[in-house]
């Protein structure tokens, strides 16, 4: 499989990267082209991979491949409903985008998911746990048992997901953060770095903290 991904500095570089250290080390049927990308201040590579068109450019210049997969990470916490809009304006076929589960990670037998999930080094997802499309689970991070997941989430480094919750889309989750079993997570929710979570949450909060709590802003 060859992969394109939509996104450059960051973590898509980290994607990049893991995708090469699973064809490297592992055998890995996996080969990365380069980036789909717009911003060509930096030049016309990253870390070694090419820039190889822009953004919307690409599926007119490379669906035409049927060994060519697709990969969105343009996330970013203060824009990711706008982020995620963007993904669906492009209107790519969702067939197109793939799953990459890097060799070290822990996939139950019994997880389902759907199109264009990330899972990265050393992920654990645990027995019965739903995720949609469109999810991005950064190096080290736990997904407890029966836990379903919706669309478009990022969970950093190390977080830990405990059983049974309900999350839902567009939610950003620091790293090191915790979120407790058997809770409801809304949509558009920012975690902060290191938090424990352990109350639902609603629509469009900012929490941090341990236990978290809504982030109130300064007037000064």
């Amino acid at each position: 499989m060859k992969v394109i991904i939509i996104g450059g500095r960051g973590t898509p570089t980290v994607i990049a990267d893991q995708m090469t250290d699973a064809h490297e080390r592992f055998g890995m049927d996996i080969e990365v082209l380069g980036f789909a990308l717009d911003d060509l201040s930096g030049g016309n590579s990253i870390s070694g991979y090419p820039i190889l068109c822009g953004i919307r450019e690409l599926h007119e210049k490379y669906g035409k491949y049927d060994d060519v997969r697709y990969v969105y990470n343009l996330y970013r916490s203060d824009v990711i409903q706008e982020r995620t809009n963007l993904l669906y304006s492009l209107n790519f076929p969702i067939q197109r985008f793939c799953n990459f589960v890097h060799p070290s990670v822990m996939l139950a037998r019994s997880a389902q998911m759907g199109f264009g999930n990330i899972l990265l080094a050393n992920v654990v997802i645990n027995s019965n746990v739903i995720l949609g499309n469109f999810n991005t689970f950064n190096s080290g991070t736990l997904v407890g048992h029966d836990t379903v997941i919706g669309n478009n989430n990022f969970f950093a480094a190390q977080v830990c997901v405990g059983s049974n919750l309900k999350i839902g889309n567009m939610n950003f989750v620091g790293l090191n953060s915790s979120l407790k079993n058997f809770i409801t997570i809304g949509n558009v929710n920012l975690v902060g770095m290191a938090s424990n979570v352990t109350k639902n949450l609603d629509n469009n909060m900012t929490v941090v903290g341990n236990p978290a709590r809504p982030l109130v802003k300064s007037n000064k």
